[in-house]
């Protein structure tokens, strides 16, 4: 994660290998099976990264997880309002997501969030057991904003 490159141009790059093979299985396998794959994929990859961070990263899982949540809005490609955060809560609302008009423009929202909005979760675990995230919405699937709420035990 000390890349340099910004996350929302390593998403690019993926997208433009895994948007066509995605397109290929789901014509060959079927839409919920193509679904099923990728997210079985995006899922080992996200926890693998959260590992990741967990190892660069000093302090709790929350402490750890506040350190690298900028890395995914660097460049601009989120417009962030904070909502609270102490040692136990780190809640914010995501108003604006490049990374949502992206997929959006490329047809692909569902793709989008498989790839972007997914690895929220299983990267939160990877980084601690003892962090939860709670969301309702985000963008992509065409929410207003995405409410992330990340609560440490």
């Amino acid at each position: 994660m000390n890349d340099q490159m910004p996350y929302l141009e390593r998403v690019k790059i993926q997208a433009e290998i895994l948007l066509p093979l995605f397109r290929v299985m789901r014509e060959e396998l079927g839409n919920d099976r193509a679904c099923e794959l990728l997210r079985s994929a995006v899922r080992e990859y996200a926890t693998s990264l959260g590992e990741s961070v967990s190892s660069q990263f000093p302090g709790t899982s929350l402490e750890k997880l506040k350190a690298v949540a900028p890395v995914f809005g660097a460049a601009e490609a989120l417009v962030i309002e904070p909502v609270e955060d102490t040692e136990k809560h780190f809640f914010m609302n995501v108003s604006s997501c490049k990374y949502a008009e992206y997929f959006k423009e490329l047809g692909e929202p569902e793709f989008g969030a498989m790839l972007t909005c997914e690895i929220d979760a299983p990267m939160t675990k990877g980084i601690g057991a003892d962090v939860t995230l709670e969301r309702t919405q985000t963008i992509m699937s065409g929410g207003s904003h995405c409410d992330f709420r990340w609560i440490s035990d």
